[in-house]
Order: C-alpha cells, then structure tokens, then sequence
C-alpha cells in the first residue's frame, strides 16, 4: 500500500524572509499547495509568530499542522494538540551568553541591545544584535551583519565554545543573526518521527552540519524521505509550484 505524502518545511528562510509576513504570490502558492499536500511547518519560532507570518487561511486549514518551538508544540487549526513540555535551564547559560561576545576573538564593529528569546522554555535562541522591533538593528544593519559573519565566521565559533562545555545541547545557526541551543533530542528532528508512516518531504534553508535543519533532514533521510534545499522562498515556491502541477 502506497504511503500517503507529507510535506515538512522550515519557515523563516525557506517560506518567508526572516521575520516578514508570507503575503503575494508565495501566500497563494503556499494556500494552494496545502490543497493538494498535507503539509507541515517546523520552526523554532512560537505560534504567535506564525499569528503574525502566515495567511488566515493557513493557520485554519485542517490540513496544515505548525510545530512549533523546535517542533516541541503542535498546534492545529489555532489550537495547541500537542506540546512535550521539554525544558532548558536558562540560568545554565546566563552567565557565558552574558559574556561571550567579549571572549570572541572576532567582534563585529558595531553594537546594538541584545536579547535572549525563550521559546516555551524549550530553546533559547542568542541574537548577536537584537532585532528591529526593539530598536535595533536596521534591516540594513543585520545585512551587513550576514555579510561580515560569513567572512569571519563570528557564530561558528560561538557554536563551538558553547559545543565543548554543554555536549548534552545541539547549537546551530539559528536566522540571520542568532545561534540556537537545544537539548539533544528536543529539536526539531523528534518531529519526523510523528510522520514515520508517511512518505515525507522537507524543505529547509539550512541543511549543512551547524545549521538547524540538518538534524530533521537526516532524520527524514533515515526514514526514507525526501529533501530540498533551497536557497530561499523563491526556490521553495519554485518547487512547490511544480509539485502542484505535477498532482493535476
């Protein structure tokens, strides 16, 4: 008997740019794509975020599933299912989050208000800026951030610093300007196994070794899956568009 499909995606990167609404013709293509596929998101965002990000349409279709959190809380037609109530000791890294920027041997030249966003307790994710909505950084600060982080390799080390005191957490590059740290187990990869008797897809943005799809997209292959790597919304949209002509 032939597997019913899933497909799974990331969402900031992938979906959408970071922290932007989904709205022309991806929003379409997202809505209509939900029409012929069940389908996913996994993200280590809160559903509040997805509030903000998605189409009614979607957040209300009773096909599309959001796990959200690092896939630690299910959440179906604006209502949560599923949550395991995985935990992270905030006050363990405190201390060294504090810190670390001024042990890091590469600093970028500016710098801005930082926050450490906790997502039900679940993950914490470390922003090397801060984000617009509370002052700083511009859009066009946090870009020149990604550039300059790509040529000094900034979060890599603070991935591996962090890697060598706490093995029991995965660290991964998180969006543009964070890392993200999560107990071992409790990321986004548990969710490929809720959809093992499916034939499942996914799409990620952030498929190599440090980022924060590589755990599910190896799950995923494990179990049979399929997986794209996209550069961009534009690329998922792409694919997704041609997967709905493909299903007419």
């Amino acid at each position: 008997m032939e597997k019913k499909k899933i497909f799974l995606s990331d969402n900031d990167g992938t979906l959408t740019v970071a922290r932007k609404k989904i709205v022309g013709e991806m929003a379409q293509t997202l809505i209509e794509f939900s029409k012929h596929f069940h389908f996913a998101v996994v993200t280590g965002s809160p559903y509040k975020d997805m509030m903000e990000q998605m189409p009614e349409e979607l957040l209300q279709s009773s096909n599309v599933d959001f796990w959200c959190c690092m896939g630690n809380a299910l959440y179906r037609q604006g209502k949560e299912v599923l949550n395991s109530h995985n935990t992270i000791d905030f006050n363990k890294f405190k201390d060294v989050l504090d810190n670390i920027l001024q042990n890091c041997p590469v600093k970028f030249h500016k710098s801005f208000p930082r926050h450490h966003e906790i997502n039900n307790n679940c993950a914490i994710n470390f922003t090397m800026l801060g984000r617009p909505e509370i002052g700083e950084p511009s859009h066009e600060d946090r870009e020149e951030y990604v550039e300059w982080d790509k040529r000094n390799g900034q979060r890599l080390w603070i991935i591996k610093y962090l890697e060598e005191r706490y093995p029991e957490y995965n660290m991964t590059l998180g969006g543009q300007i964070s890392v993200d740290i999560v107990k071992k187990g409790c990321d986004k990869a548990q969710v490929a196994n809720y959809y093992k008797d499916y034939q499942i897809s996914y799409f990620g943005d952030r498929i190599y070794k440090t980022g924060n799809d590589n755990a599910i997209a190896h799950e995923i292959v494990d179990l049979g899956g399929t997986i794209y790597s996209v550069g961009g919304p534009a690329d998922t949209m792409k694919i997704m568009q041609t997967l709905i002509e493909q299903d007419k």
